[in-house]
């Protein structure tokens, strides 16, 4: 079986309508949902993941979905959540997208 299949049917992307407005203003169609890093602390840091339009650089590290017409990319190093949604933060030029109930538990 497809590991991309399995997790597609239990996993549901929502995109705020800020969210769409921003991907079509910036004529993208395709975003990534990428794991962050942070090696630079003695602690081990746990963030929430970044948004970024367009396709990754290695479309092999990630499982792809279409939600709306968006092709999403989910970093396969991420714990899969049932359902996450991509809205947006900030304004004008500093706007930016974002996973907005992204739940951090330790």
């Amino acid at each position: 079986m497809d590991p991309n299949l399995k997790m597609s049917s239990n996993m549901n992307i929502n995109i705020t309508q800020k969210a769409m407005k921003f991907l079509q203003k910036a004529k993208k169609n395709k975003l990534y949902i990428k794991r962050i890093v942070v090696t630079q602390c003695c602690i081990p840091l746990s963030t929430p993941p970044a948004v970024r339009k367009g396709s990754p650089r290695k479309p092999e590290n990630f499982h792809e979905f279409i939600f709306d017409g968006i092709t999403v990319y989910y970093d396969r190093d991420l714990i899969p959540k049932p359902e996450l949604t991509i809205d947006t933060e900030g304004l004008g030029l500093s706007e930016r997208l974002m996973v907005s109930d992204w739940v951090i538990k330790y």
